[in-house]
């Protein structure tokens, strides 16, 4: 049965030796058109994950490839106003917490739970939360009670509002469940009067049109004072995936190896996509920092490298990693301080990193062992 065995494996997975890497590097080698999928790991972890589709000529993608395409889109489409965690947290006097992932990443990262700066002249900070479905924030300090604005409306309508009301321009009569032009002009004027302002909104809240319609208002916003954005990382790791990539191969993910250079191609080299189409016959997927195995690889040979707890009912191959900054140390993406660096482990566990497996597939394909 598929996902029937998990391995847990000791001593050195990189030397090949072990019967699961053994099955891992048959499937994988005697696939034709292979994918690497997930890549939820450390630094060490993807490289090693690109080196080994060298060696396949597979194609590599991320599990939040959708949120860095709409940012990316935006980006190419009409330009973008951003800035640094640090930057925010020190210069911004209003937080605009754009769509509930806003939320829960200010309340995880804790970037701006203390209320201080560096600057003597920004004034108390203000908090709003726009769209958030009734999410508030625990962690952010602010000197003033939280305002809100569409609750139960959808992000692109409430920046729609905004927008029209900051350019002065009317809006057609709202439903009876829908804010008041009053509550509308109220925020519309707090967001004029902030003197710097940063809107933080979370890629998997919005499509490429509703972040455009976000870096649009705030364009306008800028004709009268300053403001600028702020973007949640991609999840599981994404961020420091696509730099990792973009210093390997001079693309970002998704990205293939199959024709001996590096091919980047957003829809070609899309791991669901090619699995669900039929165009891949085997799949690695990668999953030390999470998501689970999604249900569209049940449709493939698959290899999974999943952390203690997740979900691969459907493997072929399943083996338990190590997660860094847990079960051993490694070098991720920090994302309050915007930049990489190394995590120690915080309950050691004899558990092999992505990286030391990648390795013992890489040995056992060359040295014949499955």
């Amino acid at each position: 049965m598929r996902g029937e065995a998990l391995s847990v494996l000791s001593g050195h997975p990189e030397t090949g030796a072990d019967p699961a890497i053994g099955r891992a590097a048959a499937l994988l080698g005697g696939a034709r058109r292979p994918v690497i999928a997930g890549l939820g790991c450390d630094v060490d972890g993807v490289r090693a994950a690109l080196r080994l589709a060298a060696a396949l000529g597979a194609s590599v993608d991320h599990a939040a490839r959708a949120h860095g395409r709409s940012e990316l889109r935006v980006l190419a489409d009409s330009g973008v106003m951003t800035t640094t965690v640090a930057e925010a947290r020190h210069r911004s006097d209003l937080i605009v917490l754009a769509g509930p992932g806003a939320v829960a990443w200010a309340d995880h990262a804790k970037a701006f739970a203390d209320a201080g700066g560096l600057y003597s002249w920004r004034g108390e900070r203000g908090v709003l939360c726009l769209a958030t479905g009734g999410a508030r924030p625990a962690h952010v300090a602010t000197g003033t009670p939280v305002a809100a604005l569409g609750d139960g409306m959808s992000l692109h309508r409430v920046l729609s509002l905004l927008r029209a009301r900051v350019g002065q321009k009317p809006v057609a009569p709202l439903p009876g469940n829908g804010p008041a032009l009053a509550a509308i002009d109220a925020v519309a004027l707090q967001m004029k009067s902030a003197a710097f302002g940063v809107m933080i909104v979370d890629a998997n809240d919005a499509d490429h049109v509703t972040l455009d319609a976000l870096q649009a208002l705030v364009k306008d916003l800028n004709k009268e004072t300053r403001f600028t954005t702020l973007g949640v990382p991609a999840h599981h790791h994404g961020r420091g995936a696509h730099l990792v990539s973009a210093w390997t191969t001079g693309g970002h993910l998704p990205v293939g190896l199959g024709r001996g250079y590096p091919e980047q191609d957003d829809w070609v080299h899309d791991a669901e996509r090619r699995v669900t189409a039929g165009e891949a016959d085997a799949l690695l997927w990668i999953g030390a920092l999470g998501p689970d195995l999604p249900a569209w690889a049940a449709g493939v040979p698959t290899v999974a490298l999943i952390h203690h707890g997740a979900t691969a009912n459907t493997a072929d191959v399943v083996i338990e990693v190590g997660v860094p900054g847990v079960t051993h140390g490694g070098v991720l993406m920090d994302a309050v301080r915007d930049g990489f660096a190394a995590v120690d482990a915080k309950a050691p566990q004899p558990l092999p990193s992505v990286a030391a497996v990648i390795a013992g597939i890489e040995a056992a394909l060359i040295g014949g062992n499955p």
